[in-house]
Formats: structure tokens, sequence, C-alpha cells
């Protein structure tokens, strides 16, 4: 899984792009989420805008980024999934434990900036 790490308005987003299957790719998220926390980053914002694929490891990467963050009193809010990643969330009723949104601009704004 390949990422871009950038920040706007108190916001972390973490733009993936292409497929998201977990593997190794796992371990590395954590890494990148753990350096976040340790700096205080705790608004997150994963933009799935660039996501064509994900199988049930990388709903498993989500879920693992979601639980780091909580318990370390941060979050993890979801935008731009295209309707194959909406309907898997659905179907795996995520929706109702993630926090998502159509744009960018609506995640921000969901963190209070």
């Amino acid at each position: 899984m390949k990422y871009t790490i950038s920040e706007k308005y108190n916001c972390v987003i973490i733009a993936p792009k292409g497929k998201i299957l977990g593997g190794p790719d796992a371990e590395i998220f954590r890494n990148d989420l753990q350096k976040l926390i340790d700096e205080g980053k705790k608004n997150v914002i994963f933009d799935l805008a660039k996501v064509h694929f994900m199988n049930s490891s990388g709903i498993g990467i989500l879920i693992g980024g979601f639980k780091t963050m909580r318990a370390n009193g941060g979050d993890i809010k979801l935008c731009n999934a295209d309707k194959r990643i909406t309907s898997l969330l659905m179907v795996s009723h995520l929706n109702t434990v993630f926090d998502t949104h159509p744009d960018l601009d609506s995640a921000i704004k969901a963190y209070g900036n």
C-alpha cells in the first residue's frame, strides 16, 4: 500500500493509492501511525479517493489503525470512498464504526476545524 501523509487544518491526511491488501504494509502503517501519535497528532483522515480495491486484510489495516488511534485518544475518519468500498463498509457494518464523509473538506470540518 503506497500512501502520502500531509497535514491540513490540524488534521493528518493519509491518502493511499491503488490497492489496500494488507501483508507487510500493515506493519509499516502501524509504525507510521505510532509516529503520528508520538508527535501528538491524533486527528487522522484516511482519504480513499485513489483507492480502487480493498480486501479483508485491507479492512483489517483500517480497523487496526482505528483501534490504535482510539486507544491513544485519537480518531480516524474516512472520506472519498468509491461505491465499491462504500458497499464493502456497509456489508461489513463498518459504516457504523467509522465516521465517513463524502469529501475531504467535510471530514476536516467534522474535527471542528
